[in-house]
């Protein structure tokens, strides 16, 4: 997978002080879409996460004050997209092998101060592939934050403090957002939440995803196959036939 080209306009992070966190839910206009339920997650993974291949799009540091918002703006050509659009459209693909080699964009948040407790001493701290690999998101668990976007002329509202819904990741799949050319998220906070960084990660479907459509899509087969059992008629002699008997 060709790796994103990095936002340069991303801030460099800054110590925080220290301390003792099918699709993607959303709100829009009573529409929603559903994923697996979020779950607690350390903040160590065991293994490399993404499948061990990811690339970051873009990344923000949250905002002191109070009430702010992040805008998260980037441009994608035809190409990336298209292989985006792939998986956002997986519910119609036939097969999985098609999907393996799509390409999923994953929102995730991290608690700065644990996440540079792991920093190696080294003079350059490494890229966030690197430091992102192998720490998992840590999601703000009060407090009014959310992710917003429009797609074909609807605003949709994505609450992330906590997130309802993640990926076995523990991210926020918005790749059913993304758009070719210009794309406009904008992280809309109401109390300070500096301690924790928001990235845009890049990567191909994982196992664990690619696992998760499979089983939805078994489910799915099992009930319509039960549904035609049901729904099959009765063979019974005609009403008809059983009159002219009786004549």
């Amino acid at each position: 997978m060709p790796p994103p080209k990095p936002n340069t306009d991303s801030p460099a992070i800054r110590q925080p002080p220290a301390t003792s966190s099918y699709d993607v839910g959303v709100e829009s206009h009573g529409e929603e879409l559903a994923l697996s339920p979020v779950d607690d997650a350390p903040l160590q993974a065991t293994f490399p996460r993404f499948g061990g291949d990811m690339a970051v799009m873009m990344f923000r540091q949250g905002l002191e004050s109070p009430r702010g918002t992040i805008e998260l703006t980037f441009n994608l050509d035809d190409t990336l997209y298209s292989q985006i659009a792939q998986w956002a459209k997986r519910k119609s693909s036939p097969t999985y092998v098609d999907l393996e080699q799509s390409v999923c964009v994953s929102f995730a948040c991290y608690h700065l101060p644990s996440l540079l407790h792991h920093l190696p001493e080294v003079d350059q701290p490494p890229p966030f592939e690197q430091l992102t690999m192998h720490s998992q998101c840590s999601w703000p668990t009060s407090g009014d934050l959310s992710l917003q976007t429009t797609r074909d002329g609807k605003d949709f509202i994505i609450p992330l403090a906590p997130p309802i819904f993640v990926t076995p990741d523990n991210c926020v799949d918005v790749s059913a957002f993304i758009r070719s050319g210009e794309n406009a998220f904008s992280v809309v906070q109401q109390s300070d939440v500096s301690e924790y960084m928001f990235i845009l990660h890049a990567h191909h479907p994982t196992p664990a995803q690619l696992g998760y459509l499979a089983a939805c899509r078994h489910r799915h087969e099992d009930w319509a196959q039960t549904t035609r059992t049901f729904c099959k008629p009765a063979l019974k002699e005609s009403p008809w036939r059983q009159s002219a008997s009786h004549s």
